[in-house]
């Protein structure tokens, strides 16, 4: 199977980063350039998909009022105080 060719400009410390990496994992850069691009398009897609379900539910109508969440982030930030006045 033939794969696209892809081409872009990066600045220099990072190729010199990629190649120091290369090195010392004995694989080219072209691996790492994979990797890095399947994980990247991963989490985005996995972002623009959250932001997509928030969106219908708030939609539907699936909300949570502003008191209940101040609330929650309140006592959660109380609890962090208290666990750390106590250390």
């Amino acid at each position: 199977m033939v794969s696209p060719v892809l081409s872009f400009r990066v600045e220099e410390t990072l190729v010199e980063q990629l190649d120091q990496l290369s090195e010392a994992t004995d694989r080219d850069r072209q691996y790492h350039l994979k990797r890095a691009l399947a994980r990247y398009i991963e989490a985005e897609s996995w972002h623009i998909k959250a932001i997509a379900e928030g969106i219908a539910d708030a939609d539907a109508g699936n909300l949570t009022d502003f008191k209940t969440i101040k609330d929650k982030w309140v006592n959660r930030a109380k609890h962090r105080a208290d666990g750390q006045s106590e250390q």
